[in-house]
């Protein structure tokens, strides 16, 4: 080989060396548009939707001191309890749209970073927590509003106007569309029951409400938006009498101004079944509600995120692949999302999140940079003995990345990424950490403790993790797999899997499941054949079906370091070498080592020629004896 031909080959392998590791130029453009971790607009609810979206930026101005009241959804966008329940609290957004002159039906999104300070000083425990706001609200100690503790339309209806009427007030802040929520005495009568009304309203409904009922005030407030109408309730039969209600039959009339009463029969005995029949009634007199106002806060929207179905090709192709953009995302996610927002850390939980940042500390995927980061985090948390506050934690957290910046290679998911932002995601992230995390233990020969991963692990979901119906499902399966007995490292790892997959069968065909990637038992045949006694079995037998020899060799193959997917990874350089790298790198060294013994000889050898001639030419030149003619005809 010529030595032309070796420096060709040397440049291209330092083209090839440059490039590796590069996102596919497909991918690029995804990448360029996903610049932050994520996105606050990407909650449960949208435009369509009748929930008023709450965010740190809208938060006090639309339900703190305000002439009306609010619901308040505290919720995570990965929480899969939280899931399931939004399909029914925009049910309830939409069945109590005519009350939003007097309350409103509104949500924030505890998983946007941004929101942290907000559900860290409401003390938020579990998601979904559902609080009553009332007008006039100021948040103070130990007060953060009224708690729900129900998740039925009905029971939140019921619980609701009970709790509106309880503020007994009849213009509340400058609220002209505030109820009179007094009861009728024997006092009133026909005429003096528009006493005070404006001379817009021209019919007051009589309702007898019964007593643990709250039909009334359900009734006045789906009426608020007709203002010719005024609700006024009664409790006691004979004054309910007096207005031709007969609290058995026919529990509803309609007063004039001029004195006439006329009673009704609604099909059901609920607020929203006499509002409807006194719609009815007046619609046949030619009179219409008010339209329904949505308060709705203005949001930037969404961006729409291009060559998403690329990528869940990508995925679909390599289904058993983990990719360290996930393992980042798990990350980021529990530092700045969850253990931020607690307002105060002490006993237990700061016990649970000291085991958990040294294990991190030990097994974390992350660059140079992100194990410094992981690293000083954890002697700022060990340094307190007795409580520290999630606010010093996010403030500490910030100042180290802003120190150590940049820090993590990736800002989205890869394998996580759902069909939808609202699906995967955090949760399945964070099962993948913890795989990652026990088989780097089982490959750590320094350590010893079985239950180093899983205890941390543990503490963390007990403590920390959003959804609060998981992490009850999760100790209780801990507890009836006996977690706290697994003898050694390897039977860690096989714990974790047999755990994830009992929780992928259980919610199989769940509301939360991504159409995209629904649950299957891990590995699939078609990823290892030799994981299943009989290949090809899909029973679900899991003890007696799985050769758990191989599946944990599986495990220790594809949660490898060296085999982790850096697809879509935008920051490359902040990560350790792979395997691939090193070796290109000893490939460009050897080559080179080949290059330096024959050009060095070829090199030397010209040298020296060239040396002679510069010497033959330049060095005897002044010293040449020049011929003289008087010489030569001496010689003569």
């Amino acid at each position: 080989m010529s030595a032309t031909h070796l420096v060709i080959l040397a440049v291209a392998l330092l083209v090839d060396f440059a490039s590796a590791g590069v996102p596919l130029p497909r991918y690029e453009a995804l990448l360029k548009e996903q610049s932050a971790p994520s996105d606050p607009t990407l909650g449960l609810y949208d435009d369509g939707d009748k929930v008023v979206r709450l965010t740190v930026n809208n938060f006090n101005s639309t339900v703190v001191d305000q002439n009306r009241g609010a619901l308040v959804e505290f919720y995570n966008t990965y929480c899969g309890h939280c899931r399931r329940f939004a399909p029914t609290y925009k049910a309830v957004a939409e069945h109590l749209l005519p009350w939003s002159e007097v309350l409103i039906v509104a949500a924030i999104d505890c998983a946007a970073e941004e929101n942290n300070g907000v559900c860290r000083n409401y003390e938020v425990m579990g998601y979904p927590t559902l609080r009553y706001l009332g007008p006039g609200f100021q948040p103070g100690p130990q007060h953060y509003g009224q708690s729900l503790q129900t998740q039925d339309i009905n029971e939140i209806r019921e619980i609701l106007a009970g709790m509106v009427a309880a503020e007994n007030l009849t213009s509340s802040h400058n609220n002209s569309y505030w109820p009179n929520f007094h009861f009728l005495t024997e006092n009133d009568s026909a005429n003096s029951l528009f006493e005070g009304l404006s001379s817009v309203t021209q019919y007051v409904a009589v309702v007898h409400e019964p007593e643990n009922s709250t039909v009334g005030v359900e009734l006045a407030l789906f009426m608020t938006q007709w203002p010719t109408v005024s609700v006024r309730r009664v409790i006691d039969p004979a004054v309910a009498a007096k207005f031709k209600i007969n609290t058995s039959n026919l529990p509803l009339s309609l007063v004039d101004r001029k004195g006439e009463i006329t009673a009704y029969a609604p099909e059901s005995t609920n607020g929203e079944s006499y509002a409807k029949k006194l719609s009815e009634v007046l619609g046949k007199k030619n009179i219409t509600p008010r339209p329904v106002k949505v308060h709705q806060p203005s949001v930037t929207p969404a961006t729409k995120i291009t060559g998403q179905n690329e990528l869940i090709d990508e995925v679909h192709r390599n289904k058993h692949f983990v990719y360290q953009a996930d393992l980042e995302q798990a990350i980021r996610t529990v530092l700045h999302n969850e253990v931020s927002k607690v307002g105060e850390i002490s006993g237990e939980k700061l016990l649970a999140l000291q085991r958990f940042l040294a294990v991190l500390q030990r097994y974390n995927p992350l660059g140079a940079n992100g194990h410094q980061l992981v690293a000083k985090l954890k002697d700022f948390v060990v340094q307190f003995n007795d409580q520290v506050s999630g606010k010093q934690f996010e403030e500490e957290l910030k100042r180290l990345e802003a120190h150590l910046s940049p820090v993590y290679s990736s800002t989205h998911f890869v394998g996580c990424a759902g069909s939808s932002p609202r699906l995967r995601g955090f949760s399945c992230s964070l099962w993948t950490l913890f795989h990652f995390m026990t088989v780097q233990a089982a490959n750590n020969e320094e350590s010893q403790d079985p239950l180093e991963v899983l205890q941390a692990m543990h503490g963390y979901i007990k403590n920390f993790f959003g959804c609060t119906e998981c992490s009850e499902h999760f100790q209780a399966m801990a507890s009836r797999r006996k977690i706290w007995s697994v003898p050694n490292k390897e039977e860690a790892v096989l714990w974790l899997w047999a755990a994830h997959n009992e929780v992928n069968q259980r919610l199989a065909g769940d509301a939360t499941e991504d159409p995209e990637f629904p649950k299957k038992q891990f590995p699939a045949p078609d990823s290892c054949s030799e994981c299943y006694r009989t290949p090809g079995s899909k029973s679900e037998n899991l003890e007696i079906e799985w050769n758990k020899d191989a599946v944990l060799g599986f495990l220790k193959n594809i949660h490898n370091p060296q085999f982790i997917s850096r697809y879509g990874v935008q920051r490359e350089e902040l990560l350790h070498p792979t395997a691939d790298k090193m070796r290109q790198k000893r490939q460009i060294s050897s080559v080179f080592t080949d290059m330096d013994m024959r050009m060095g000889m070829l090199l030397y050898a010209f040298c020296i020629v060239m040396m002679v001639l510069a010497f033959k030419l330049f060095a005897f030149k002044g010293y040449r004896k020049k011929p003289y003619g008087h010489d030569l005809l001496g010689k003569v």
